[in-house]
Parts: structure tokens; C-alpha cells; sequence
């Protein structure tokens, strides 16, 4: 991918303004040509979605996008809660919740879901209730997110990580994660994800970003370490796993224990990348300033007690948790509101 100049290029500020209206940047990404950003805002209690072309913003009408056909009259009886431009958006409706994806591409989520047997037996995910060529409805799940610990208070959030961590014990464990590891599922060409897989991922974002972080040399650098690491790790048994496993996947409820959402990304993979992950995002939402120090070793405590139970190599729970932080050091870097957590993030994994 060339390298375009971008020397006046600024990302956007943190709170946009239009119509006199203030609305808070809440995502950004990188876009194919890289000379502009996709972005999603918070509008009264909704998403809106819009372009950043270095210097101005063109913000679209509320559900407004001419790859998501359905978006639109979706909207208009419900709560945009995501939108990724061109891509994806998530639309509640009362006790439902619907992904709209360009037309053709519910398929990939449904087989995601099917591919994901080994969770649904120890956790509860969202129900399927319909589907179109795109958009797929799910029913609502109970719970409490474990993205914020201040809703459930210290006992309660250890319980949670707890309970969470031994039902993803079970599920990479199970009866269905031996059959799916061993090739037995009914499920043809289960897609893995391995060492190699993760070194594409760290080299697809630092090639996004490249032109937004300034030095992008020392990125590349850890880029490189990061990759040679992963080549070296040990080809062990490849297990299930959820492969965006984070805090915000994850629910939990005293009275029906945990819940996993967005499933469809299941696939094979080293545990370690999983638990590398949840080590990942612990340090980030220290740093967003989302969990406290206690919080975060609380979280991190858990990982490492459930890898020594799977017997999870150490090294191979370290390099894919460094390849986690690089890889969050990347998306984050074009959040306006993250600039600096981002930068933080790329420096805990740089050579010295």
C-alpha cells in the first residue's frame, strides 16, 4: 500500500458541531484510500455516521447510508447504537437488536453463530429470532456489561470475571471444542487463526495508520519484533475461541451467569489469544480511564489463573498479548478522544 503525504491531514476534534448542534466523536477508521476517515458520532442519544477529509466533516442525515439499504427505514422506528459507514450498524428496537450489513452478507454472520457450539454450551448468547439478506435480529440479552465495574461493584465484578473465565475454560475444554479442534465438526472448514493470521492483522493496521502516527518508524519496528515472535511460538492444538474476546462482549447476570455477544467471529486459534486479548484491554481501559488499577487486576488475575489451569505457555500468553496492545495501539491511534491512550499503548510494546 503507497504511502500517501499527509502533511496537513488533522484528525478530527473530539466534539463536532453541526447545525449548532455539539456531537462527540465516538469511532473512527482508517478508510481504504487513507486520505479520509470514517466516523460515527453521538447525536442525542443515537449514531450518526460521516467522513473526515483531513480539514471538515460531511455528517449524514441519522441512518443514512447508500451501502446499508436497509439502514434507513430501520432507524426510523428504532435507536441507532452503532455505525460503522458502508459497513455495518446495529439498530435497537425495544428488546431487539439488529445488525445491518450490506445485501448478501448475513450469511457470514449466520455461519459465524453455527461455527460457535462450543460457547452457546456454557454461555448464554443472544437468540437468532430473524434474518434477511441484510439484516439479522437478535433478542435481547440479560445482563450487566463488563465493560463498566462501577454498575456492579467490587465483589460482584470479581465474581463476574470469575464465572466468565470458567465458562470459556469449558467452552475451549468441551466435548464440542475436542470434535471442532480434531476436525469432527459438522461444520466444513472451520477457519482457524494462527500465529501467521495474527502477524497479517498487526501489518493490516499498521498500513492503515502509517500516515496518522508520527514516528510511524518505531510502529514498525514492533510490528517487526512482535511478528518474529509470533513465528517462534509453538504449534500447539489449536482450540475455539471467540477471536475479539473484550469486555464489551462479555455480560453477566447473579442470577444467569455469563453471556457472550457477536459470536459470528468464532474460529481456531492458540487460547492465548483470547486471554491475550482480555490482558489487552485491561491495560487500555485503565488508561481510558474506564477502570480502575483494583479493576484491571482483578481482570488480569483471572486471565493468568484460568491460562495456568489450561496450561497456556506464559510466552505464548505474552506475545499474543503484546500483539493485542500493538494492534489496540493502531485502531485506537485515529480516535480523536484516544489519541494519546493509543500512543501509550504502542510505547509499552516498543524496543527500547
Amino acid at each position: 500500500m503507497t504511502r500517501l503525504p499527509m502533511t496537513n491531514f488533522q484528525l478530527p476534534p473530539t466534539v463536532l458541531t453541526d447545525q449548532g448542534r455539539p456531537m462527540r466523536v465516538t469511532r473512527a477508521w482508517p478508510r481504504p484510500e487513507q486520505a479520509r476517515l470514517s466516523l460515527e458520532c453521538e447525536d442525542a442519544g443515537q449514531r450518526r455516521a460521516g467522513i473526515w477529509d483531513g480539514a471538515s466533516a460531511s455528517l449524514q442525515p441519522l441512518g443514512a447510508d447508500a451501502r446499508l439499504a436497509d439502514l434507513e427505514e430501520l432507524a426510523r422506528g428504532g435507536v441507532v447504537v452503532s455505525h460503522r459507514p458502508g459497513k455495518r450498524a446495529v439498530v435497537r428496537r425495544e428488546d431487539q437488536f439488529i445488525k445491518v450489513v450490506r445485501r448478501g452478507r448475513t450469511r457470514t454472520i449466520l455461519d459465524g453463530i453455527e461455527r460457535a457450539d462450543a460457547f452457546t454450551e456454557y454461555f448464554r448468547t443472544p437468540a437468532v429470532l430473524a434474518h434477511t439478506r441484510s439484516t439479522v435480529t437478535f433478542g435481547a440479552l440479560e445482563g450487566s456489561s463488563l465493560h463498566e465495574p462501577r454498575r456492579l461493584g467490587p465483589q460482584r465484578w470479581e465474581r463476574a470475571w470469575a464465572e466468565v473465565l470458567s465458562a470459556w475454560s469449558r467452552s475451549v475444554s468441551s466435548s464440542a471444542a475436542e470434535a471442532s479442534s480434531n476436525g469432527g465438526s459438522d461444520l466444513p472448514g472451520i477457519p482457524e487463526h494462527s500465529a501467521d493470521q495474527e502477524i497479517v492483522v498487526l501489518a493490516h493496521w499498521a498500513r492503515l495508520v502509517e500516515p496518522f502516527v508520527h514516528p510511524a518508524d518505531q510502529m514498525w519496528r514492533s510490528v517487526e519484533r512482535i511478528s518474529e515472535d509470533l513465528a517462534q511460538l509453538p504449534q500447539g492444538q489449536l482450540r475455539p475461541a471467540h477471536r475479539d474476546l473484550h469486555d464489551k462482549q462479555l455480560l453477566w447476570s447473579p442470577q444467569n451467569g455469563p453471556g457472550l455477544l457477536d459470536v459470528d467471529t468464532a474460529c481456531l486459534a492458540d487460547p492465548a489469544l483470547d486471554l491475550g486479548n482480555l490482558r489487552a484491554h485491561a491495560r487500555l481501559r485503565m488508561l481510558q480511564g474506564i477502570w480502575e488499577r483494583h479493576a484491571a487486576r482483578t481482570v488480569v488475575s483471572a486471565v493468568d489463573a484460568t491460562a495456568a489451569r489450561l496450561k497456556v505457555p506464559g510466552r505464548s500468553l505474552a506475545v499474543y498479548e503484546r500483539a493485542a496492545v500493538l494492534r489496540l495501539g493502531c485502531v485506537y491511534a485515529v480516535r480523536p478522544a484516544y489519541v494519546e491512550v493509543a500512543a501509550a499503548m504502542r510505547a509499552h510494546v516498543a524496543l527500547p
